[in-house]
């Protein structure tokens, strides 16, 4: 039970951390993943 409130307290610390910073980007996008599976394919 405790873990678990812990748990909930880390998650809504980090949201609100986030909403904070919104300077601080993810390094990859998803089309950025998209395009490395695809060259990743593509050297097969």
């Amino acid at each position: 039970m405790v873990l678990m409130i812990f748990f909930i307290a880390k998650i809504s610390f980090e949201t609100a951390m986030a909403e904070k910073m919104p300077d601080q980007l993810d390094e990859r996008s998803p089309a950025a993943i998209d395009q490395s599976y695809k060259n990743h394919l593509s050297r097969r």
